[in-house]
């Protein structure tokens, strides 16, 4: 099958998307290259566009004739093997670099997340739950999913062939339909035998949810490479294309006034569970870019892009270790002006993963020579942290007190109150703030808001933006929050944080700036 550059291009953009959005979520940051990355045309991201290119690619590569259905899926099986190959290397470097990081390092481990917390303490049930695709830690899901797909495709390309393409299409929308009621807790029995007190990490994407763009994308490939496929029409491209503007408009906010805001398209496009105006959101721009294609094959294709993209594999396993061995250093350097060039520096190395890839010409060199990039760049920036000085505890006078000055940064809503929590350091941060609690407008807390002046002492913020106004930071099916959030010290947070992570001492007159989350 003859390589189409655009989507090699395509695949290259959102494999550059993924690597600046993960390195910026693991260290914690805030970059100017979020309003680039993170869903900028609306309420879908590159993870979805990602999986669906992916299956698009496999139903067209493996659907050729000249193939018998048992060649095809012993192709299929073999390509999963390697995936699977691929993804052990990566889980295992970084599960090592975990370890030696809570050796070394125990306060820059807490930045890689808590998807290996039993590592130290139940190794064994982690590493066999995480080889058996159950265990799936943070940004280290994408490559489980696929092997996952994989191994599915040889029976639809079987349905496929026989004629029942539209039967298993509508199987994988049922499937996608009910897969809120398949839950984790189906597995639990069987885990408890294995590890009563391991708590495992089944991965932020549903699988049953999200085959449905994987198959959408087979029976897609499938039947362009047969002939089948009849998808243009221009009343169908002006349809997508209004569609996916009026969804870009509400996505930025021009339909706040209407009730539409943030908080409700999250609910109805919830990432995790892939809802219906996600999917139908994503639906409309890949109709509008086939159609850019079909009319201009090569208006797309962008050799740089191309590149890695066409790689894919690989970048993206050096991706998945990369994010994870640089999280300790960005983390500290992530309040520096130059953080950005920091984040772009270390996603330039996909291209160096990429030409490593193509340099030794033969695929199976490709993992120990990963091996041994990822070690270099992990010594590297081991030797950066052992630099960096550990600040002196400070002296907290008593009997004194101090004005404290609040700004928060990155509001997206401007009609939203936004919510204001102080805590003191023996409260619970799941509850309510002994301290101050408090509502305030987008301008006033962008400007800073100068509360009374306080007792010396340890304190916590939490600020959040009320979309629903119900006076609590609400969260979706996923179990991820809806509304833009955040914690005094912009700590990195791969679930909720701990007193130690955001409390800081207010032992004299201060300014802290809260950088706001927006995860929906």
């Amino acid at each position: 099958m003859k390589r189409i550059l655009a989507l090699d291009s395509i695949r290259g953009l959102l494999l550059v998307i993924m690597t600046i959005n993960h390195l910026i979520w693991t260290s914690g940051g805030r970059s100017v290259l979020q309003y680039f990355s993170q869903q900028p045309l609306g309420q879908f991201g590159a993870a979805e566009g990602f999986v669906l290119i992916s299956g698009l690619l496999a139903g067209a590569v493996y659907s050729s004739r000249k193939y018998s259905h048992r060649e095809a899926s012993n192709k299929v099986l073999r390509r999963a093997l390697t995936i699977y190959k691929y993804h052990l290397t990566s889980l295992f470097i970084v599960m090592l670099w975990f370890t030696f990081c809570a050796f070394t390092f125990p306060a820059a481990s807490t930045s890689l997340g808590g998807s290996f917390d039993n590592l130290i303490a139940s190794p064994v049930a982690t590493l066999l739950l995480s080889t058996l695709l159950i265990n799936k830690p943070d940004y280290l899901e994408i490559l489980p999913l696929y092997v996952m797909f994989m191994l599915i495709l040889p029976l639809a390309l079987y349905a496929f062939r026989r004629g029942y393409l539209w039967l298993f299409l509508a199987v994988s929308v049922l499937v996608w339909a009910f897969s809120g009621s398949i839950t984790s807790s189906l597995l639990s029995p069987a885990l408890e035998l294995i590890s009563p007190d391991l708590n495992v990490q089944f991965g932020y994407f549903d699988p049953f949810a999200w085959q449905l763009l994987f198959v959408s994308g087979a029976a897609l490939g499938y039947s362009q490479r047969q002939g089948t496929l009849h998808w243009y029409h221009p009343a169908m491209t002006v349809l997508a294309g209004l569609f996916a503007a009026g969804m870009f408009a509400a996505h930025h906010g021009a339909f706040v006034s209407w009730g539409i805001h943030q908080g409700v398209l999250y609910h109805l496009a919830d990432k995790p569970e892939l809802g219906w105006l996600r999917v139908l959101n994503l639906a409309a721009w890949v109709y509008l870019i086939a159609a850019v294609i079909r009319v201009a094959p090569n208006a797309l294709a962008f050799a740089p892009l191309s590149y890695i993209g066409k790689h894919s594999l690989q970048v993206f396993t050096w991706q998945a270790v990369l994010i994870f061995v640089s999280a300790p250093f960005l983390t500290e350097m992530r309040i520096t002006h130059y953080y950005s060039l920091l984040v772009l520096a270390l996603t330039a190395t996909l291209w160096a993963a990429a030409w490593w890839q193509e340099s030794g010409k033969q695929t199976t060199n490709s993992l120990p020579k990963g091996a041994v990039l990822a070690s270099t760049v992990a010594l590297l920036l081991t030797a950066s942290l052992a630099s960096i000085k550990q600040e002196q505890a400070p002296i907290i006078a008593m009997n004194e007190s101090y004005p404290l000055t609040v700004k928060i940064k990155d509001v997206k809503d401007e009609e939203a109150g936004v919510m204001l929590l102080i805590f003191e350091d023996t409260d619970n941060l799941m509850g309510a703030p002994s301290h101050f609690a408090g509502p305030y407008t987008a301008d006033q807390v962008r400007e800073g808001i100068t509360l009374n002046p306080m007792p010396s002492g340890y304190y916590a913020i939490m600020a959040f933006q009320d979309l629903d106004g119900n006076n609590t930071l609400s969260f979706g099916a996923g179990g991820m929050p809806t509304e833009g959030f955040g914690y005094s010290n912009n700590p990195p947070l791969q679930g909720p944080p701990t007193m130690d992570v955001v409390k800081f001492a207010h032992n004299k007159a201060q300014d802290q700036t809260i950088y706001m989350l927006n995860l929906y």
